[in-house]
């Protein structure tokens, strides 16, 4: 029965039925509290929920009697980076690589770049971005992140390259276009920060995203944008990198 209400949970998941999934979970902890995935499934659920007290403790209790710890330790390190607990937060993402079957170590290791990143030490952030990509030359976040490596290094050329490489793998990548809206306007190309810009308020404009897009647009001269299969920028850059 503990089976069937996890199994109910993973399906309300999949449907973003979150508070669904939270009692199924729940209820299966209630008939059975030592089933290690049912209580990663409650931490998942907090953690999304941004309660992160209660995710770690999920996540604690998932650790016992589990084959396989490794996205547990990757989301204890996670908890910790949000709560600034750099230190601690090295030690669960570097748990989280111990196994070395571990299918997605690109996870804990783009993880480890943001500790790095976040304290400072760009080089070092630049490496473990590197191996992320390495294991898995199609995981967005890595590039996202070495992209917002080389823009505190000025390496501004070298962000654009990042940022184009992430919209290519999601082109609906709103985050992407205002990076790359941010670096070109580092290099004082105003008409390509412009289209870039416009493009992450066209794909989400109440974001937070879009809101800052939009504050970016109103410093820009408003010069009207060519239509689709002219000019430059990130307009044709789009065409060329979508697949």
């Amino acid at each position: 029965m503990a089976i069937e209400h996890y199994n109910g949970g993973l399906r309300n998941l999949r449907n973003h039925q979150l508070q669904a999934a939270f009692w199924e979970f729940e209820y299966a902890n209630h008939l059975d509290p030592d089933i290690p995935k049912v209580h990663y499934s409650l931490g998942h659920v907090y953690y999304l929920m941004h309660d992160l007290t209660d995710a770690r403790n999920e996540f604690l209790r998932a650790l016992k009697h589990n084959d396989d710890p490794s996205s547990t330790y990757n989301y204890l390190g996670k908890i910790a980076l949000e709560r600034k607990q750099y230190q601690e937060a090295l030690i669960d993402f570097h748990k989280a690589l111990e196994n070395t079957l571990n299918k997605t170590p690109y996870y804990p290791l783009t993880n480890i770049g943001k500790v790095y990143m976040l304290t400072g030490k760009f080089e070092k952030a630049k490496e473990y971005f590197a191996k992320a990509i390495l294991r898995n030359d199609r995981f967005l976040p890595a590039y996202f992140w070495l992209g917002k490596v080389h823009m505190s290094e000025g390496a501004y050329e070298k962000a654009i390259g990042d940022f184009s490489e992430t919209i290519r793998l999601a082109p609906g990548f709103s985050s992407g276009y205002f990076e790359l809206g941010r670096a070109y306007l580092k290099l004082e190309d105003q008409k390509r920060a412009t289209e870039a810009f416009t493009e992450a308020v066209r794909l989400d404009p109440t974001s937070k995203v879009g809101v800052r897009a939009k504050r970016y647009l109103l410093l820009l001269p408003q010069t009207p944008l060519k239509k689709q299969g002219g000019g430059s920028g990130p307009a044709s850059d789009k065409k060329q990198v979508n697949p």
